[in-house]
């Protein structure tokens, strides 16, 4: 338990005191905090998991002062994930009480399940911030980029944790 606090602390740190003070392009906005809600456990009930989402949006929006959009965009997020492992057999995964992760899903299942969640999570949060002044190619770069580097600073998160477990 204390090794998953532990985690979840050093993701939303990077994320908030890292990735969000990055500067490198109007373009890169990553995201990568998402991965949080990505990997929790199967187990946790959905009612709980819509809980979880919400309280990160919380949080993420009282460090980016977005109010209400991150908490939105993560409750999008977690009830698509809902639906996207409805999909999936993990029978075995949940009754062993695992994480959704590159170990326990495969790297198909996972690479799949999060590049969609990380398209759909960057999609969602730029239409809603830029809602009435949407210009559609910057905003299809924005998501395109974004969710790519968010990918990119992810698949290395979960390597580095894989190679150690």
């Amino acid at each position: 338990m204390t090794k998953r606090i532990t985690y979840w602390i050093l993701i939303l740190a990077l994320q908030l005191l890292v990735l969000n003070h990055l500067d490198l392009s109007m373009y890169l906005v990553p995201q990568a905090f998402v991965l949080l809600l990505i990997t929790l456990p199967l187990h946790i009930s959905r009612l709980n998991q819509v809980f979880i989402a919400a309280g990160l949006g919380l949080i993420v929006d009282f460090f980016t002062a977005t109010p209400g959009i991150h908490t939105s965009a993560c409750l999008w997020l977690i009830v698509f994930r809902m639906g996207l492992l409805n999909t999936q057999d993990l029978k075995q995964q949940v009754a062993n009480r695992l994480a959704y992760t590159i170990g326990s899903a495969g790297l198909a299942n996972f690479a799949y399940t999060t590049a969609i969640l990380v398209f759909f999570y960057h999609l969602y949060l730029f239409f809603i911030g830029g809602i009435g002044a949407i210009h559609w190619p910057t905003y299809s770069v924005t998501v395109l980029a974004s969710s790519l580097l968010s990918l990119t600073i992810i698949a290395i998160i979960q390597f580095s944790i894989t190679k150690r477990t």
